[in-house]
């Protein structure tokens, strides 16, 4: 065993350092019982460890000591080296044949005021740890007592590097590693209007924030969650600004590329089923505009990491929306690449919808889930650096890639992801790219070696009810909104509260929580518009214009139709729907109307929304027309009942004048003159004769 100086000596050496320089977290340090399962028995966390081994070198260890440990040994040992099957089985189980007899070393002697224990051990075919070159190793940290009872193990992998002979080291090419990092969180929005930013989703974001800035040489490709972006700008706490700062760096650094993500998580094969692709559609357009607007950096389309339930209509989908290239677990292809030998490391061709064929890159599962170690960072580091040189080392004269995504549905470990990124910065057999330079030099190096596959989905979760619901909140708003004559503030809000709608997380009663408040928030603008109650309106023409007032309580214009409807004695001059601006306050409205006959005639005025179904009614009132005096055929008809009414009478006069005289006898003064009377004939004289 070396002392402490020879460890101080090893940290000069140059040595990547990266995961010497960590805290295990909390639960990393704690989650050790003894073996014997009791609680309060002593237990090992690994803190620090040398990344590899360079031909003879010193590994470097720091454990920190938990529980009563006094008068214990610490026995490290190897054992035999590890394929990929064997490195994923090593958490939980002991490994099987050791190199060697293991290395002994008195605790109290090692063990600082602290409880961190800090070895330095010699590693080789000479060390004290026995080892070849070019292999992973399970080393074994035993815990135990100076009865000789076992109280804790400890296992992790051990990287000794190959040792390449000048002449091939040409012909060796390195793994090419992408790194995709994706953050999501639930919306920030809440249904009252208020924002809650999520606290894990910030510890997440924080860091990676913290990973990135630190490591600003390394290529890494990141998701960000608009919504949480979005509710961190409209916060006040000065926290929440100094990380939206530090995104804005973030985002802007020359190594980082952005991938376009919807504003609110939603999986796009169930809005597709759903009939409703334009939802996700609007949820990317919403989140690239979030991002680009509150961080400076418009996100790229052009790369979309696969979901687990996409189908090649998926394919299709994220087509149309811009994606290029696509990145694809293989947990669902089919034919299954087989991810223990370097099967995912080949480039891949999905057949969409159409029977055409996608460029795709395959991310290996295993990879991920190194990620999730219950040991803490440091070890989840330490085994996917592990991983990554086996597949390096599995043929490395032949190129091939290597895709690292976070664990679906699982938050980003900050504290992992920094170690990640420090070893993958150093390690000799890796080459760090950002996904787009990844496939570029993919299909440059490796086009032949692509592999057609089928895609293998899990079951989509319906979203057919939710459709529908929103469906109908969205008609609402959409009258609401042009009502407002379109974009408007108080019509922006409604649409915010329907893009959450959308959200993965909400479950039913989250989701019509969302909805009752869009339908409350517009049933209160009903409530804005009154209109006089029924009356009568007194006319003197046959065409006039009847005087309507309707009140706009709003602060804003507003954008009815005034719909007019009648009981058959009423005509309306300029159409039954007039479309008129409301201004906030009192507005005086001339319906102009046209009277078929005269007295009383029933008017309904009846305001709507301008939409094209007229859904929203502002208000309606029933008025009552009283036409007395009508121009026109209506005098005309008067004139001729009259004309009519004088000739009766003129006819009626000579007929009374006609009839027969009445039988006494006139008196003298009533006889008719001789002037009057008619010709007599005089008595004719007889002539006489003369005598």
């Amino acid at each position: 065993m070396r002392s402490h100086p020879g460890f101080r000596r090893w940290l000069a050496l140059g040595v990547p350092t990266v995961l010497l320089t960590a805290l295990a977290t909390p639960m990393a340090a704690l989650a050790h019982t003894g073996h014997d399962g009791s609680a309060g028995s002593a237990g090992i966390g690994l803190i620090a460890q040398s990344p590899w081994i360079a031909d003879d070198g010193d590994l470097a260890l720091e454990l920190r000591i938990t529980g009563a440990a006094a008068g214990a040994v610490l026995r490290v040992g190897l054992h035999e080296a590890v394929d990929r099957r064997g490195l994923a089985g090593l958490h939980g189980t002991v490994p099987s044949r050791p190199l060697g007899e293991p290395v002994e070393i008195d605790l109290d002697g090692a063990r600082n005021s602290a409880g961190v224990a800090s070895l330095v051990l010699t590693v080789g075919p000479d060390g004290q740890l026995r080892s070849r070159p070019g292999g992973v190793y399970p080393l074994v940290v035993e815990l135990v007592d100076d009865h000789g009872l076992l109280l804790d193990r400890l296992t992790t992998p051990l990287v000794h590097l190959p040792v390449v002979p000048a002449g091939e080291a040409a012909s060796h090419r390195p793994l090419l590693v992408g790194l995709a990092v994706e953050v999501v969180g639930p919306p920030t929005l809440r249904p009252d209007g208020r924002t809650d930013v999520d606290g894990s989703t910030v510890r997440q974001l924080e860091g990676l924030v913290r990973a990135v800035l630190e490591h600003p040489t390394i290529p890494i490709d990141i998701g960000l969650p608009p919504s949480t972006i979005d509710g961190l700008a409209r916060s006040d706490d000065l926290a929440h600004a100094r990380l939206l700062a530090d995104l804005v760096r973030v985002a802007g650094a020359e190594r980082v590329h952005l991938r376009s993500t919807p504003y609110v998580t939603a999986d796009p094969t169930a809005w597709l089923r759903a009939d409703r692709a334009d939802v996700h559609r609007d949820l990317l357009d919403h989140g690239d505009r979030t991002l680009s607007e509150l961080l400076g950096t418009t996100p790229d389309r052009s790369v979309a990491l696969l979901g687990p339930t996409a189908v090649p209509e998926t394919l299709d989908l994220l087509g149309r929306l811009g994606a290029d290239h696509l990145v694809v677990s293989a947990d669902q292809l089919d034919p299954q690449p087989v991810t223990a030998s370097h099967g995912s490391t080949h480039p891949a061709r999905l057949i969409g919808g159409d029977g055409g064929a996608r460029a795709a890159l395959v991310a290996d599962p295993d990879l991920a889930r190194h990620l999730v170690d219950p040991q803490g960072a440091v070890s989840a580091a330490q085994f996917l650096l592990a991983d990554l040189a086996l597949l390096a080392w599995a043929d490395p004269t032949v190129a091939r890639s290597a895709i690292v995504t976070t664990p679906p549905g699982l938050p980003v470990d900050g504290e992992s992801l920094h170690l990640v990124m420090g070893a993958l910065r150093d390690a000799p057999f890796l080459r760090v790219r950002s996904l787009p330079r990844l496939f570029e030099a993919m299909q440059a190096f490796d086009a032949a070696a692509a592999v057609t596959y089928e895609l293998w989905p899990e079951p989509v979760v319906p979203v057919d009810r939710r459709a529908t619901d929103r469906s109908l909140a969205e008609t609402a708003v959409a009258a609401y909104t042009a009502m407002l004559g379109g974009p408007h503030p108080e019509a922006a809000a409604l649409h915010d509260l329907l893009e959450v709608t959308a959200a993965a997380e909400l479950d039913a009663d989250a989701l019509g929580s969302y909805l009752q408040a869009v339908y409350t928030r517009v049933s209160a603008v009903l409530e804005a518009f009154t209109t006089p109650t029924d009356q009568d309106v007194r006319l003197t023409g046959r065409r006039a214009d009847v005087p309507f007032t309707v009140h706009n309580g709003l602060d804003t214009a507003a954008r009815v139709v005034v719909v007019l409807q009648s009981d058959g004695r009423l005509e309306f001059p300029e159409g039954e729907a007039l479309k008129v601006v409301l201004d906030p306050g009192r507005n005086r409205l001339a319906l102009p109307v046209r009277a078929r006959t005269s007295g009383a005639a029933r008017l309904q005025v009846t305001i709507r929304s301008p939409d094209e179904a007229r859904l929203l009614q502002l208000g309606s009132t029933d008025l009552i027309v009283r036409t007395t005096s009508l121009p026109g055929v209506g005098v005309a008809l008067f004139v001729g009942a009259l004309l009519v009414l004088a000739i009766w009478w003129i006819r009626a006069t000579r007929l009374r004048s006609a009839g027969p005289a009445p039988e006494a006898p006139p008196s003298r003064e009533a006889l008719p003159t001789q002037e009057a009377q008619p010709a007599q004939a005089e008595p004719r004289e007889e002539p006489q004769e003369e005598e």
